[in-house]
C-alpha cells in the first residue's frame, strides 16, 4: 500500500507540474522474478533539436510488492552523440547517489550504434557510510532491441570490477511499446578483498511502456 500511496502522490505532484509547463509524462511497468512488478514513472522536459539539445528529468521506482520508493532526477547535455549529464538518487533507509558522466558516441549507421562513457558518482549508505564509484565503458544497441555492455569500475580502497550484461529482444509489439526480452550478466571482482569472485544472473522479463 506505501508503494501506491507514494505512486499516486508522485503522479499527483508531476501531473501538477505537468499541467503548468509543457512536458513528457511516461513510465514503464516491468516483471520482476523475484517478486511483484518494477514500475517508474518519470517525468521528462526537453529543449533543442534532437542532434543537439538539454533534457531534464524526474523520476520515482519502486516494485509493487512494496519496499523502498527510490525518487529523483537528471539532466543532460547532447551534442550530435557527445554528452554530459549528472543526476540524483535517494532510496530511503538505503543509499543517496550522486553520478556524473560524459558520453560519445563511436558509431551509428541507423541499425548499430556503439557508445562510450565514463562515470563518477558519490554514494551514502543509511548507516552513513561513504564511497565512491568510478569507471568507463562501452554500450552497443541494434535497432531491433538487442544490446550489450561492457563496463570496468573502481571503488577506491575496494577493488577493481568487470562487468558484462546483454539483452536480446524476443518479441516487441507493433508499436514497440509492449516487450519481451532475455536478459543476462556477469561480473568479476579484479582486485581488492572479493578479487576472483564471480556474479552471474540471467532472466526473462516483459515490459510496458506507457506515455
Amino acid at each position: 500500500m506505501k508503494f501506491f500511496a507514494t505512486i499516486a502522490l508522485a503522479l499527483a505532484l508531476f501531473g501538477a507540474f505537468a499541467a503548468a509547463y509543457p512536458q513528457s509524462l511516461g513510465g514503464s511497468l516491468s516483471s520482476n522474478p523475484n517478486g511483484g512488478a518494477d514500475a517508474r514513472l518519470e517525468l521528462a522536459k526537453g529543449i533543442g533539436t534532437p542532434d543537439h539539445n538539454v533534457i531534464g528529468k524526474v523520476f520515482a521506482a519502486g516494485n509493487t510488492n512494496g519496499g523502498p520508493v527510490a525518487t529523483g532526477g537528471s539532466l543532460a547535455y547532447n551534442n550530435h552523440g557527445f554528452g554530459a549529464g549528472v543526476s540524483k538518487t535517494h532510496i530511503p533507509g538505503v543509499r543517496d547517489t550522486f553520478s556524473q558522466s560524459v558520453n560519445a558516441n563511436l558509431f551509428n549507421n541507423g541499425v548499430h550504434s556503439l557508445d562510450a562513457n565514463a562515470f563518477a558518482s558519490q554514494n551514502k549508505l543509511a548507516n552513513g557510510f561513504k564511497f565512491e564509484r568510478n569507471g568507463a565503458g562501452l554500450d552497443y544497441s541494434h535497432i531491433n532491441g538487442h544490446g550489450a555492455s561492457l563496463t570496468h569500475s573502481n571503488i577506491p580502497n575496494f577493488g577493481r570490477q568487470l562487468e558484462l550484461a546483454g539483452k536480446a529482444n524476443l518479441w516487441s509489439s507493433p508499436d514497440r511499446y509492449t516487450r519481451l526480452d532475455l536478459t543476462g550478466s556477469g561480473s568479476k571482482w579484479l582486485s581488492g578483498p572479493l578479487s576472483g569472485q564471480k556474479d552471474f544472473s540471467a532472466g526473462l522479463g516483459l515490459t510496458h511502456l506507457f506515455g
